[in-house]
């Protein structure tokens, strides 16, 4: 210690000159300590100070100030601890005491640097950097008016954190600044958080932050060569990640208004993945304000696998993610969020065995999602209010990814013609004919489309009738089919080409046939076919009878049994699936399953002559 002073005096409560005093320190660790604590810390202070009234200006330098020496009066206070920090001033300072208060303003360059602090429990390093410089500050506080602090330009270099998801589930950061608990008070939080985790996530996360007690404007902020060490301990294995070259600047922004400053924002996840933050933001604005876009790219998937062996059942054997994410909120609190995902040839391995691995068809999910180039290329919309204590923006996308795949067991066909309401599940025939009516065109249309672009998945196809509500259709069809035979036939006899028909009666439509030879078709046919009971005139022969007479007739003749809707149910099968080879899907990626009959006593009301199909991955 130096200390010079001159013209010194005092006498009582009658104001006096201020002293003129000059301060020269040295602060440093004792004897062999002193190395291991970074050396010798300077002080110089050399200005006024007065004693009536108490004042002190004048000129202030402090060099690499060792903190964590006076670590033991604070230390006990925070669930960290600063095993190193050192601080630096280079300005000037001013106080002065009056009965309204007291009157302190301060300006220049503060320097905090070598700093580490960890954590007190585990003593894992948590926060470090090595120089965090605040360039032309200036302080002012005057008695009945709020603080003010502005500073010309911020300055963060080679800065590492550290973030750990313990083996309770919590991050290593959560408690950092809350008070001390009980064993007891620290158990019974534990079990609360066990049972409504969704509830306390939200409440943490959009709970209203106190207004700062202090105005604060900030010129240019830059961030340079930053690290972000991230560690999950809670899943096994542990998994662990880092964001690397972190390099960016934020712009001017003040606390009193929420405009924004400018953000800019680049690095390296995981070694691979590029990732950049580019947008607007004003951190102590009250809510946030906030309008930012942030892109990641070809994020390797493989060291995820931990996480999708324990949420989806099965490792990931390879894969890229990219994401753009884009937030905003307004002056209200409203939080409008997209978030677009991209998964590049995700590719599942081994089932594996996780009580928290959801039983919905994860397998069949991503199929549906993957296109013929096999990218999933997805949209998670989030709105809501964060004055909401229940709004959870995780929770809100759990809620979204949970929604595809419950999509993917209950209504994959609308998740497969892009999350539309539409059921491409049915194809609609006409009732008592293998003959596709105009929706069901469309939907095997759509159907063959969805499925080139997805070559993972597999398709069955089951025709299906109903012996009951199609009888009257299937004898029409039927007797129209014969009458095309008749035609066929004379065709054949006259050396005409003939008119193929199907050896199903009920398997097509007829060629339509004109009025006339209609009628003459179904004559001759009533003539040639054996009907016991014919009416009959006089004389024995058989009777003419009108057309509608005769179809009735001649219906009586035709067989409608299981086996014959069976077989229409089986044609309607082979025509879906031959209509979809026709538009280009492989034949080993269908498969035609046996015709079902409607059950007797169905009440289906909804029910229609269709085909069902079904999709898979196997």
């Amino acid at each position: 210690l130096r200390l010079a002073l001159q013209n010194l005096q005092w006498h009582g409560e009658r104001a006096v000159p201020a002293a003129r005093v000059q301060l020269s320190a040295r602060v440093a660790a004792p004897n062999a300590a002193r190395e291991s604590a970074g050396g010798t810390g300077v002080v110089d202070w050399k200005g006024q100070v007065g004693v009536q009234p108490l004042l002190a200006s004048g000129a202030l330098r402090i060099e690499r100030f060792p903190v964590h020496l006076f670590e033991p009066y604070f230390g006990r206070a925070l669930p960290l601890s600063l095993v190193r920090a050192e601080a630096g001033y280079t300005g000037n300072l001013a106080l002065r005491s009056s009965p309204a208060g007291l009157d302190v303003a301060a300006a220049g360059d503060l320097l905090l640097g070598d700093v580490h602090v960890s954590a007190r429990d585990t003593g894992d390093e948590l926060l470090t950097w090595q120089s965090f410089a605040f360039k032309g500050m200036k302080f002012a506080m005057k008695p009945g008016t709020r603080p003010q602090l502005e500073i010309g330009e911020a300055a963060l270099n080679d800065f590492y954190s550290r973030l750990v998801v313990t083996e309770q589930g919590r991050f290593n950061l959560q408690d950092v600044g809350a008070a001390p608990a009980s064993p007891a008070a620290a158990a019974s939080s534990a079990s609360a958080a066990a049972s409504n985790a969704a509830p306390v996530v939200a409440a943490g996360a959009s709970a209203p932050a106190a207004g700062l007690p202090i105005d604060v404007q900030i010129g240019a902020t830059r961030l340079t060569n930053g690290k972000v060490d991230f560690s999950d301990r809670f899943v096994r294995p542990n998994y662990s990640a880092a964001l690397t070259e972190l390099n960016g600047q934020l712009g001017p922004f003040r606390s009193d208004t929420r405009d924004m400053a400018t953000l800019a924002l680049r690095g390296r996840a995981a070694g691979t993945a590029l990732l950049e933050i580019s947008g607007q933001i004003n951190p102590f604005a009250k809510p946030l304000a906030l309008d930012i876009t942030a892109k990641a790219s070809d994020l390797e998937l493989a060291p995820l696998s931990t996480y999708a062996g324990k949420y989806a059942g099965y490792a990931i054997e390879r894969g890229k993610l990219s994401m753009e994410v884009s937030y905003k909120i307004d002056a209200d609190g409203r939080l409008d969020a997209k978030n677009q995902v991209i998964l590049n040839q995700l590719t599942f391995g081994d089932r594996i065995e996780s009580p928290d691995a959801t039983k919905l068809p994860v397998l069949l999910a991503v199929a549906l999602l993957k296109d013929r180039h096999g990218v999933i290329d997805i949209n998670l919309p989030v709105s809501g209010s964060l004055n909401d204590p229940k709004f959870s923006i995780g929770g809100i996308i759990w809620k979204v990814i949970l929604n595809l795949l419950t999509k993917a067991l209950t209504a994959p066909f609308a998740l497969l013609a892009g999350g539309g309401s539409e059921d491409l599940s049915l194809v609609e025939f006409r009732p008592g004919t293998a003959l596709v009516n105009a929706g069901g065109n469309a939907a095997i249309d759509k159907v063959a489309k969805a499925l080139i672009d997805k070559p993972a998945l597999k398709m069955t196809v089951t025709g299906a009738a109903d012996p009951a509500s199609e009888r009257e259709a299937y004898l029409s069809a039927a007797l129209e089919a014969r009458l095309a035979t008749e035609a066929r036939r004379e065709a054949l006899r006259s050396g005409a080409p003939g008119v193929a028909v199907s050896a199903s009666a009920a398997a097509g439509a007829a060629p339509p046939l004109g009025a006339e030879e209609r009628a003459r078709l179904l004559k001759q046919l009533y003539k040639d076919t054996e009907i016991p009971n014919k009416p009959r005139n006089a004389v024995g022969f058989v009777k003419d009878i009108p057309g509608p007479e005769m179809e009735v007739l001649l219906k009586s003749r035709i067989v409608v049994g299981d086996e014959a809707m069976r077989e229409l149910a089986l044609q309607r099968g082979i025509a879906v699936r031959d209509a979809l080879i026709a538009k280009g899907l492989p034949s080993e990626r269908l498969f035609l399953a046996a015709p079902k009959l409607r059950a007797a006593g169905d009440t289906d009301a909804a029910w229609t002559p269709r085909v069902q199909l079904a999709l898979s991955t196997q």
